[in-house]
């Protein structure tokens, strides 16, 4: 029974992990996360074969004289 639980709780703390690998792609974390908890390694690969979400912010040096 606790060896249940123990693995129980590293599958879970694994599948986190996942998920927050998935925060920052298209995926997103919930995804990722059930993905993960379903089965660890289809949610890892699924994970890393998302697209990387995008920054669609430009800095803009505002010091800068060219213009």
């Amino acid at each position: 029974m606790m060896e249940t639980f123990f693995f129980f709780v590293i599958g879970l703390a694994l599948a986190y992990g996942v998920g927050c690998l998935g925060r920052k792609r298209k995926i997103g974390f919930g995804w990722a996360f059930f993905l993960s908890v379903i089965n660890l390694f289809l949610g890892l690969i699924v994970t890393l074969c998302s697209k990387k979400i995008e920054n669609d912010v430009d800095f803009i040096d505002i010091k800068r004289k060219d213009k």
